[in-house]
């Protein structure tokens, strides 16, 4: 049979010296703090991921139908051909009236809807005669936007156009 071993007495107030102060420690902790801060925890954590969620699901930003390309400034430069309609293949050429006093012209064709041009030349005269490489840029099935800006010597705009048509 095993012998228990009686515990000094000043361990037992060690002991109880040890309670008091967890208890005072714990006074002001009430029975819903922990319940608070995992709640807490729970609310910011859902709304970092629903903030992920909506960024990589939002739709992108709806832009006007009717997209400018060129500077709204300007004053306009008749564009003459292509000008609208649906063609048959890729134009040979594009063509606009002369601009007096303008260093240069940059033409520029674009996929509707899109930013980058596929095609930009800069040129001094007030066509252009496209090569077989620069034709090839522009497959059927889609409407292309051009564009035409009239740039004086001072890199100042001068004048500027823009019309679009479709490759069947």
């Amino acid at each position: 049979m095993s012998q228990v071993t009686p515990v000094p007495e000043h361990h037992h107030e060690d002991a109880l010296d040890h309670l008091e102060e967890e208890i005072k420690s714990l006074e002001g902790v009430t029975r819903w703090g922990r319940p608070l801060h995992i709640g807490a925890a729970v609310i910011i954590v859902a709304a970092i991921v629903g903030a992920i969620v909506w960024w990589v699901t939002a739709p992108p930003p709806i832009t006007s139908a009717r997209t400018s390309y060129i500077p709204a400034s300007s004053s306009p430069l008749e564009v003459l051909e292509p000008k609208g309609g649906t063609l048959a293949e890729p134009p040979n050429r594009f063509a606009w009236e002369s601009v007096t006093g303008r260093l240069q012209y940059i033409l520029r064709v674009y996929v509707k809807g899109t930013n980058t041009p596929i095609l930009e030349r800069m040129v001094t005269s007030p066509s252009v005669e496209l090569s077989p490489d620069e034709r090839a840029r522009m497959p059927r099935g889609n409407t292309y936007v051009w564009t035409v800006v009239a740039k004086a010597k001072d890199g100042s705009t001068l004048s500027a156009g823009q019309s679009t048509f479709k490759v069947r």
